[in-house]
């Protein structure tokens, strides 16, 4: 007996394949299976038994173009493949999808079809090829046509082609006349994929129930309380803490409504705020709650602790700050002298210090602005929490930005991962020390009273305000009245800042103390040394521009070159003490202290050599040479040098290609040197 022929016409080569292969499994031991596609071309005639059209849209395109002939033709009803079902019942619900396929009116029918076998959770839209853009879609489902898929789609589902649904395999059995047992066993084969499919949901169903136990008893043995509510504002995840908490169970609450089931202004808090953390009296408990959006899951979760917790945690924070060196070193007793006028300022200090008002250092290079900084935080309340400090003339503008203010991920080329807390916020509830306060940019002075008035920041890159509570201790050795008056100092920031006024006396007034200061550096370094009483007094007549810290760089010089434990006039450095007449007239504006008057003579030294080729010095290539021979300067700190040098008629700066030149007077610096 002669099989029947069962002849497929589909749209493109894919759904042939897949069309042809449903059939040929189901009905391929009963039927000849025969396949065309319209896009690989169709003959001019087909004279078959039984015609299969993949679609209406099919149907009318093949008579259009084609004499067909047949005792039957059926136009098959298509469904989802079994296979892929969980697929599409894993997208989060409410989510917008697109519905990806090549023919407009097929893709409508596919939606109608998913509908109507009530995979109605997502809202999908039709694809058309005439369209670009999908706002706000994100995932795009497609029958085995994923190649048109707009290249901005995140995540595409190929749920390969569409199956023809069981009325359409039982009118090919009646057309193809096959006896009942035939009909039942093709039932049989179409059952058992249904079958395979409802024992994978199961399995995917236990697995779930699975995980949602186990994060469950994590969350748990969590000791704080957890929430989380969806974008419907229902209540997702609510754990053991929270059930002692609100005298509630889990079964109670979970998928109600958070507004059934907290109070009005916890949950107003929890929607609505920008704030991340408050405080809150729950049943009789005092609870600080933090919140935290999560967008792109479209969840709220809120953590609950205790007002001991958070306090626990504070001091923790606090303790791991001091175990990285975010503390005061520097106590009162560390700042030597039994002259008057160092006495008085150091009970002013103490005064200060129990205030919470900004405290503004002036006192020239050397004198100990730093250490003063240190002793007062610590004779204050806050000398529990953290103190930092930072030099604002070591950094570049943009680079102090970032270590006050602190950074997001990818808020600039080189930011770390996970972006970085700045110096305000590691200050919290502490003292931030703004040393050389006066060198700092126009646009940072802007930020900083900003801070000053709202106690608030924003990390650069970051959307988000972040209250801190910081006192801010700043110093200079500028005269801030001159550079207000120049315009490179805002008024008001300085009015600020300059609450508390706090002046430290520099060596020259207070020489009776220099005795206890040599003393004390010689202890400090461990040696057994005795000093002349001529370099005492060598010392004594000195007028110490570079105060403290000049004086403590010659007493290390002295320490390392003297002899037989005993320091001589011979060990004063020769460009500080013994040619104190010579270089008051050529060299005093450069003898703030040993280091500085190195590097200024370094940096005549470049200049000259490079005047000396024809060629002007530009602020680029004096830091490059500097990095070079390992005395590295930035370009900023070059041209803070170069101020100073020019200040002094030893160079000439130039702008733009004109670069720096010695002067007369600076050359003549170099041969006296």
């Amino acid at each position: 007996m002669n099989k029947p022929c069962i002849t497929l016409i589909a749209g493109g080569t894919t759904t042939r394949k897949g069309l042809h292969e449903q059939i040929e499994q189901l009905l391929g031991d009963y039927a000849e299976i025969k396949s065309y596609a319209v896009d690989e071309g169709l003959p001019t005639q087909i004279n078959e038994s039984i015609i299969l059209f993949s679609s209406e849209a099919i149907k009318t395109e093949v008579n259009a173009q084609t004499a067909i002939l047949c005792d039957h033709f059926i136009v098959g009803k298509r469904t989802i493949h079994h296979e892929y079902i969980d697929q599409l019942l894993q997208i989060p619900s409410h989510t917008k999808v697109l519905l990806v396929n090549d023919n407009y009116s097929e893709t409508i029918d596919f939606i109608e079809s998913l509908y109507q076998h009530g995979i109605d959770h997502v809202q999908f839209v039709p694809f058309r090829r005439e369209q670009i853009f999908y706002e706000g879609i994100e995932i795009a489902v497609s029958p085995g046509e994923t190649h048109l898929c707009p290249p901005f789609i995140k995540q595409v589902i190929d749920v390969r082609v569409r199956l023809f649904d069981m009325t359409t395999i039982l009118k090919l059995v009646e057309f193809c006349n096959l006896s009942t047992d035939i009909f039942s066993s093709i039932s049989g084969r179409y059952i058992r994929n249904i079958i395979e499919l409802h024992k994978k949901l199961l399995i995917a169903d236990q697995q779930t129930n699975q995980l949602k136990d186990h994060l469950q008893k994590v969350v748990d043995s969590v000791d704080d309380g957890i929430l989380a509510i969806n974008q419907d504002q229902e209540i997702t995840v609510f754990n053991h803490r929270l059930e002692a908490l609100f005298h509630l169970s889990v079964q109670e609450v979970i998928y109600q409504p958070v507004k059934k089931i907290l109070q009005q202004e916890l949950v107003d808090f929890i929607l609505n705020s920008k704030e991340t953390s408050s405080f809150f009296n729950i049943k009789g408990v005092d609870v600080v709650v933090y919140r935290f959006q999560m967008s792109t899951e479209n969840t709220i979760v809120a953590t609950f602790k205790s007002v001991n917790q958070a306090f626990e945690i504070e001091k923790t924070a606090q303790r791991q700050l001091k175990m990285k060196g975010f503390t005061a070193k520097y106590d009162l007793n560390d700042i030597i002298g039994e002259h008057p006028s160092i006495i008085y300022s150091k009970q002013i200090a103490k005064k200060l210090a129990l205030s919470e008002h900004p405290i503004f250092i002036l006192g020239e290079t050397g004198t100990g602005k730093e250490l003063f900084a240190n002793a007062m935080h610590l004779h204050s309340m806050r000398k529990n929490g953290p103190f930092l400090a930072v030099n604002c003339s070591a950094l570049t503008e943009s680079l102090l930005e970032s270590e006050l203010f602190g950074y997001e991920e990818g808020a600039f080329t080189g930011a770390q991962r996970g972006g970085k807390k700045g110096l305000f916020e590691l200050a919290d509830n502490g003292t931030l020390f703004l040393d050389e306060i006066g060198d700092i940019s126009m646009t940072l002075q802007s930020h900083l009273l900003r801070v000053l008035q709202e106690s608030e920041i924003r990390r650069i890159g970051g959307d988000k305000i972040i209250p801190i509570n910081v006192r801010i201790i700043s110093a200079t050795n500028k005269n801030i009245q001159e550079k207000i008056q120049e315009g490179t100092f805002r008024s008001d920031l300085f009015y600020r800042l300059n609450v508390l006024h706090f002046s430290i006396p520099p060596l020259r007034e207070r020489k009776s103390d220099l005795p206890l200061l040599v003393h004390h550096f010689i202890r400090k370094s461990g040696k057994w040394v005795k000093m002349e009483q001529g370099v005492m007094d060598r010392l004594l007549q000195y007028e110490w521009p570079g105060n403290i810290r000049e004086l403590k760089s010659n007493i290390d010089y002295m320490l390392t070159v003297c002899e037989n434990n005993l320091i001589t006039e011979k060990e004063i450095p020769m460009n500080s003490l013994q040619h104190h007449d010579h270089f008051e007239t050529i060299s005093a504006p450069l003898a703030e202290s040993v280091l500085e008057n190195s590097e200024y003579l370094y940096i005549l030294d470049l200049i000259n050599k490079c005047n000396e080729t024809g060629k002007a010095a530009s602020r680029d290539w004096i830091s490059y040479q500097s990095h070079k021979a390992n005395r590295p300067l930035s370009p900023q700190q070059v041209r803070k040098r170069l101020d100073f040098l020019e200040s002094n008629g030893l160079i000439v700066k130039g702008k733009g290609r004109a670069g720096t030149k010695i002067t007369a007077k600076g050359a003549e610096m170099l041969v006296n040197r």
